[in-house]
């Protein structure tokens, strides 16, 4: 203490000394005062709000915006915009109430990457995360309720969405024995974590499907993200693939259609022969996201390919590639089922393997005779060449 008190007694009799100590004093003072309070309202803040912040890249956008319209106390905010034939809350923001909890709310436009994007933070009067849930859940419209929502990955990463109504399994014509194999295979996979976890396996699920154009491939990933209630992660660009897969979570299926036209370059050879550079995308990215350090825990992704053999080996090997379907023409008994399912009736005698989609063509523009007899030339034409050759 004799130290102190002598530092103490210098610093007084030094004018100088005294007056810039004084100041310094002072400006600290001042500081902690200022920051003082502001930290406890932040600490405060962060205490009694819970906050919800939602982009227009988002599925949930429109919903959470004209939710907020509806909500919103009109005496605290009165800037409006017109979208969609309708006004809607303008940016800016503004207080609310939802069934009786007290919320504030922002609504903000930034640029990234040369597109704008807007963004709306909701924060809610309360601790309890379930409000926010059923505000998302309310938000959202009676017609979407019936829906899966896909959402959109480019180059840059996530580049908007949309809805889509969900569609049975029974409304698909593949072959039975295909979609019971990929009910079975996904439902499994769900239930298997543990499973995969004791034997040290990672615990992720890649199915490719392959077969000529219009063979339904499309539609049995739609039937079977709506048969499960997965979102539908759907990848136009595979660079950045890890990134993608990366931002998934349990409920989510990536789909990446017509692989080998999004990148022709996963073939390391050329046709003849040589070596082809990857002029599209690295292979090694793409190798590494479906099977390396960087692949998730539960992910879940279907491709598809109307040419098996112009992928990379590399690609299809076991680990990456854990069911490959090929999906081919329908079989007299599923066409019949599909014909009963347009017509009511059954039908179908003479029949020639084509496609799904030919079919849905025929049965969407004929009746049921005519169809019939469509069908029936076109069994005789494809049994034409052996007759005369023989």
């Amino acid at each position: 203490m004799a130290i102190l008190d002598t530092l103490s007694a210098a610093l007084a009799a030094n004018p100088v000394l005294a007056g810039g100590v004084g100041t310094l004093a002072f400006g600290g003072a001042m500081y902690v005062l200022r920051k003082v309070p502001e930290a406890a309202f932040a600490a405060l803040d962060r205490a009694l709000w819970t906050t919800l912040s939602v982009e227009s890249l988002s599925n949930e956008y429109r919903d959470v915006d004209a939710l907020i319209e509806r909500c919103r106390l009109p005496f605290f905010a009165r800037a409006l915009e017109a979208r969609d034939g309708a006004l809607k809350t303008g940016f800016g923001g503004g207080w609310g109430v939802w069934r009786g909890t007290l919320f504030r709310y922002a609504k903000s436009k930034s640029q990234a990457q040369g597109a704008f994007f807007e963004t709306i933070t909701v924060a809610f009067l309360t601790r309890d995360r379930g409000v926010v849930a059923r505000f998302v859940e309310e938000a959202r419209p009676e017609e979407h309720r019936n829906s899966i929502q896909v959402t959109l990955y480019g180059p840059g990463g996530q580049a908007g969405g949309l809805r889509r109504r969900k569609r049975r399994l029974d409304t698909v014509f593949v072959e039975a024995a295909v979609k019971a194999r990929l009910v079975e295979r996904l439902r499994w996979f769900l239930g298997a974590e543990n499973w995969h976890r004791d034997r040290g396996i990672p615990w992720k699920l890649g199915i490719v499907l392959h077969g000529p154009p219009g063979t339904g491939k499309t539609s049995l990933i739609h039937a079977l993200a709506s048969e499960f209630g997965f979102d539908v992660k759907y990848v136009k660009s595979l660079h950045g693939l890890g990134q993608a897969f990366m931002s998934g979570g349990p409920k989510d299926l990536f789909v990446i259609e017509d692989i080998d036209a999004l990148s022709g370059a996963l073939d390391r050879t050329a046709r003849d022969g040589a070596v082809e550079p990857l002029r599209a995308s690295p292979l090694h990215e793409i190798l590494n996201a479906m099977d390396g350090m960087q692949t998730p825990d539960g992910l879940k992704f279907i491709v598809t390919t109307n040419h098996l053999a112009r992928l990379d080996p590399a690609l299809l090997r076991p680990g990456r590639i854990d069911e490959a379907i090929e999906i081919g023409p329908l079989s007299l008994a599923s066409a019949r089922a599909m014909f009963r399912a347009f017509y009511g009736r059954e039908g179908i005698d003479a029949y020639a393997a084509t496609t799904g989609a030919e079919l849905q063509r025929l049965f969407s523009t004929m009746d049921a005779d005519a169809a019939e007899a469509e069908l029936a030339r076109a069994a005789a034409s494809q049994r034409a060449p052996a007759v005369s050759a023989a």
